[in-house]
């Protein structure tokens, strides 16, 4: 899935920003007092990028800031629980698997949008180990004339009513031990059959969907390659005859055994290692309205963000529930 979407495109390293500006991050909550099932919640902060919890916008010039938690996260999180349940709550515990929370915004012309990625694991301890009762992989957006306070507190808002709506849960799910919840990637991929194969069959992929399951739309296909061995053109075959694919709903091509995700009309190379499907590609740190070209999800649904005129390359990998792509690193 693709789609064209105005983002400033999120990232761990420090280097990208020449101000190395700072702000401190605090999840903003009023006392509640709820009636809960639970008085007592263990957060794990399981985040590929620990160190941020995003970027914002500061000033007349719209200097970018990285967002940053003086205090950790998962005690921010915990004494968001305290403020969230009555002193007489009963005996139960919770774990909050705290995977992605990130936010972001960009400006347009008489307004700014401001997004919150947040994707998270819920689990009740019971007798038979700890039962996964919810999750939520979900962007939200804001608009306003100066949207950081605005988006920061929707984000905040967001992640409360995530475990406020669990406080009286009595669902059940599947049961894991604590270090699976700590490992559960790895349990997820062992369930999803391109991660546990060698062998990768050719054919066109519409979605990430078809992807995992390796049951391409379509084995039919024809593709023309250049000098240099790199494909330059897919068409779909039908009775023998090829006909034009439109690229924009495709996302990906297996070739010969060999992986190449569609980015903006180029096949790029996709190789597994350690356990995840990495690829380099190009990206901007900003962006403006219809320059990217967004690649099925940074934020959950968003992904990293890439362009043919991008300036720097990066080592970017597949999220293995969604399809996302997820930036590692910049590559010098």
């Amino acid at each position: 899935m693709k789609k064209l979407f105005p983002i400033l495109l999120l990232l761990g390293s420090i280097n990208l920003f020449s101000q190395n500006l700072v702000e401190d991050f605090e999840i903003q909550i009023q006392n509640r007092g709820l009636k809960s099932n639970f008085n007592k919640i263990i957060v794990l902060d399981s985040r590929l990028d620990t160190t941020n919890v995003g970027v914002i916008q500061k000033g007349a010039f719209n200097r970018k800031a990285f967002l940053k938690a003086k205090v950790p996260l998962n005690h921010q999180i915990e004494n968001v629980f305290k403020a969230l349940i009555q002193s007489d709550a009963k005996e139960g515990e919770l774990v909050l698997n705290l995977r992605d929370y990130k936010f972001t915004e960009i400006t347009e012309a008489f307004s700014e949008t401001g997004y919150c990625y947040l994707k998270a694991d819920l689990f009740v301890k019971k007798e038979s180990g700890y039962e996964k009762i919810d999750f939520i992989d979900r962007v939200f957006e804001v608009n306003a004339m100066d949207v950081t306070k605005k988006n920061i507190r929707n984000g905040s808002e967001k992640l409360i009513q995530f475990i406020e709506g669990n406080l009286m849960s009595f669902k059940i799910g599947e049961a894991y031990t604590f270090d699976e919840i700590k490992n559960i990637s790895n349990i997820e991929k062992r369930k999803t059959p391109v991660y546990n194969t060698n062998i990768y069959v050719d054919g066109i992929y519409k979605d990430f969907e078809s992807f995992k399951n390796q049951i391409p739309s379509s084995r039919e296909y024809k593709v023309t390659r250049n000098k240099k061995n790199v494909i330059t053109k897919l068409e779909g075959v039908s009775d023998g005859v090829a006909f034009k694919v439109d690229t924009d709903f495709i996302y990906c091509l297996i070739d010969q055994g060999k992986i190449y995700l569609i980015q903006k009309n180029l096949f790029v190379p996709v190789e597994f290692k350690d356990d995840d499907f990495y690829f380099k590609g190009r990206a901007k740190v900003t962006a403006k309205t219809g320059d990217v070209v967004l690649a099925s999800a940074f934020f959950g649904i968003i992904g990293g963000a890439l362009a043919s005129n991008a300036t720097s390359e990066f080592l970017m990998k597949i999220d293995h529930q969604n399809g996302a792509t997820v930036q590692v690193t910049e590559l010098k």
